[in-house]
């Protein structure tokens, strides 16, 4: 991995305001995102993003990866998240965000969505009257239920169906289709995520359309797909309802690792809804999450050999469950956090009342 040179941020200034701070990877340093562009993340490229709670005591290090992003700048993206960790006394926890994959706590940062931009930044578009001098049409397809990603993709008919929503990019002009099958968030975000390209993109001179009722019928969207005709249908996701949900807190499960008894054991504690009573500061906890990940919680109490065990074990049982499992992907993190008891305590909790919710939508 590939030694980076001091970064053009300072890294003894970061994490002392609250909110989001996002960088990208150039040239093996970190360079500032501005705010008008959080929540677009180019497929070419990494970023580090950093979020501080309101009280600045808490810290959360994600490095995100793009699928078309260089070994230096995932090896770079890497050294500067353990940077920015060490900066501030180790008490971040670190995330590794794969493009498509994202945790659910990294997607809550951007309430109007995440958009998926192809290539890197700097092959893209920068200053507005040379963008709309050069522009070329883009289409982007806005899909999920709870957490909507805006991709990129090829700007033909093909591309198109009738489930979801797609913002189509003239530059000048911003459409956002919304057919009839498309969901309420969907298009709830494809609203927001147009808006958002006219008024910081294109500093308000961009103008939004919005194709409902006649989504079939707007001569400009469809003269550059060629007509109505042939545009697939799609079925929902089976997983898209609560089913899914009461099946994902069946399975999550808490194991504790302790040498209590004069050898180390690792004991399964619990599994579907968890409660706060379960954790005891003397060992290491386990939590399986499912695909909301796996967390290693080392107790303020438990034993150096407690300690070196979850952090071993927690590793081996991601892989051990990857063998026995063709629906698990291995994208799954698995997260490490020590003597902050709060922190896992909190994830208990938070999966739980998302779960609860869930089930009520």
């Amino acid at each position: 991995m590939p030694q980076a040179p001091p970064s053009d941020v300072d890294i003894t200034t970061v994490g002392k305001k609250r909110g989001l701070e996002i960088w990208r990877i150039k040239n093996f340093k970190l360079e500032p995102v501005p705010k008008s562009e959080y929540g677009e993340f180019y497929t070419g490229d990494a970023y580090v993003c950093l979020n501080t709670s309101p009280a600045l005591d808490q810290w959360d290090v994600h490095f995100w990866l793009g699928e078309h992003s260089t070994t230096d700048e995932i090896g770079t993206a890497a050294i500067k998240a353990v940077h920015i960790d060490q900066a501030l006394g180790g008490f971040p926890v670190q995330y590794r965000e794969i493009q498509n994959h994202e945790s659910s706590l990294f997607l809550s940062y951007f309430p109007d969505g995440i958009r998926y931009i192809q290539g890197g930044y700097d092959s893209g578009y920068h200053h507005v009257e040379d963008m709309f001098k050069n522009f070329k049409p883009r289409l982007f397809h806005c899909k999920g239920k709870r957490n909507v990603r805006c991709t990129q993709v090829d700007c033909k008919k093909e591309s198109l169906n009738l489930g979801d929503v797609f913002l189509l990019d003239l530059g000048r002009e911003v459409y956002v289709w919304m057919p009839p099958k498309s969901g309420r968030l969907e298009r709830i975000k494809g609203m927001a995520r147009a808006k958002n390209i006219a008024n910081h993109e294109r500093n308000g001179e961009a103008k939004v359309h919005i194709l409902d009722s006649d989504w079939d019928t707007d001569e400009v969207f469809w003269s550059h797909f060629g007509g109505t005709e042939a545009v697939k249908s799609i079925a929902r996701a089976k997983d898209d309802d609560e089913n899914y949900w009461k099946r994902i807190t069946e399975q999550m499960t808490l194991w504790r690792v302790s040498d209590a008894s004069g050898t180390m054991k690792v004991t399964k504690v619990a599994q579907g809804e968890m409660k706060q009573s379960l954790l005891d500061t003397k060992d290491a906890f386990i939590l399986d999450a499912v695909n909301g990940g796996i967390f290693v919680w080392v107790g303020k109490g438990c034993t150096t050999d407690e300690r070196a065990k979850a952090m071993t074990w927690g590793a081996q049982y991601l892989k051990e469950k990857l063998a026995r499992s063709h629906w698990r992907p291995e994208w799954i993190a698995v997260r490490y956090e020590c003597e902050h008891l709060i922190r896992i305590r909190a994830i208990l909790c938070f999966m739980n009342t998302v779960i609860r919710k869930r089930l009520l939508i």
